[in-house]
């Protein structure tokens, strides 16, 4: 089919309108404009099976080199699921080529082709697209829409490998270049429970403050409530709480094939909690107060304490004799209202502190100069 019998039978549709000015637009060769046109045509929905890759093969195609690349990668990306899935990796790869140069356009289509290979169980090949598109994000400098495409495509990556924590860190990074609306509700639903199941299951994950305060996690308070019980537990290291929750997340497979790992875990975060809530001039915890804080015999205090130094959570010293763990600082973290108002509070307390210290020092100015 050649362009004008094409449009001729669009402007017999119920688009006509639309086409109309759209051979307007191609006559008077209007590129810009008809670009505009076309990107909002095709975001339409639904659009008749086949209908966008006669657009493209039949219209698009004749002039596809005299419209921006970033126009034509979003054109063809809505196109591409159009195409027969069996070809839609073959379709790209072709865009691919027309838009090489245009740093941007190119992170939205090789991100496409990486996520159809994951579906496809070509996973291994995923690993090269990651690495090169790394390398293209990094080169745009700042953060930018495309950036979302990345980090989906890494997120999803890591998922499928396994890998909590870098899915955990990719996703929240994924999160933060898009708009939420975006998202359906299911998959709102869905992206909230993986990415809450990798902040427990990750070894390295040990900040929740950024999860718990995503707006994202509302869809999952409906869906999974417990989960989103389980996240704040883990957050204030409550392990009365992890014991509580246990009849609902030892049916969740992953968690309860981690039990051990995730109970450890939460004692870590509690020995982080308690180091937090001490003021800095009363950090010689003795074993038996982390003991009843983290709900641990006191013989497994040193070994808890030990490893949350490896980890870089606190820093501090253990002293064996008296069974003291001293402890100097703790990892910062992202801090939820009831973390945000304990801080607040110990400010005012040193505030106190310094203001009765100042006073002092000034009622017993006249005798240092009497002396």
């Amino acid at each position: 089919m050649n362009i004008p019998t094409f449009l001729s039978a669009q402007k017999g549709g119920d688009k006509s309108q639309e086409w109309i000015v759209m051979e307007d637009f191609y006559n008077r060769k209007l590129w810009h404009q008809l670009t505009l046109e076309l990107v909002n045509y095709v975001k339409i929905k639904p659009q008749a099976p086949g209908h966008l890759s006669e657009l493209y093969n039949t219209f698009l195609s004749d002039f596809d080199h005299r419209i921006s690349s970033l126009a034509l990668s979003t054109i063809g990306l809505i196109v591409a699921e159009d195409v027969a899935v069996a070809q839609r990796i073959a379709f790209l790869e072709a865009l691919l080529k027309k838009v090489d140069k245009h740093p941007e356009a190119k992170i939205k289509i090789m991100a496409k082709i990486g996520s159809l290979k994951i579906d496809h169980g070509q996973v291994e090949e995923v690993e090269e697209v990651i690495k090169t598109l790394e390398g293209l994000v990094d080169s745009l400098g700042e953060v930018t829409p495309v950036h979302g495409c990345f980090y989906e495509l890494s997120a999803k990556y890591y998922k499928v490998k396994g890998d909590y924590n870098s899915f955990y860190r990719d996703s929240l990074r994924y999160l933060g270049c898009i708009d939420l609306d975006e998202l359906t509700p299911k998959h709102q639903q869905e992206h909230a429970f993986h990415i809450g199941l990798s902040a427990l299951l990750g070894d390295k994950v040990y900040n929740f403050g950024e999860l718990l305060a995503h707006p994202l996690l509302e869809a999952l308070r409906v869906a999974c409530p417990w989960i989103v019980e389980l996240l704040l537990a883990f957050n204030r290291g409550d392990m009365n709480k992890l014991e509580q929750l246990q009849p609902q997340w030892s049916q969740q497979p992953d968690l309860a094939r981690n039990e051990v790992a995730l109970k450890q875990k939460c004692a870590l975060l509690g020995l982080m909690e308690l180091t937090f809530n001490k003021a800095s001039s009363s950090r010689s915890i003795p074993f038996t107060e982390v003991a009843a804080a983290v709900k641990l015999p006191v013989d497994e205090v040193e070994l808890l304490v030990m490893k949350a130094i490896s980890l870089n959570l606190v820093r501090g010293s253990i002293d064996e004799v008296d069974k003291v763990v001293n402890l100097v600082w703790v990892q910062p973290r992202v801090l939820d209202l009831t973390q945000i108002a304990e801080m607040n509070k110990r400010i005012k307390e040193w505030a106190e502190s310094v203001e009765k210290t100042v006073k002092d020092v000034e009622g017993q100015i006249p005798e240092l100069l009497c002396a």
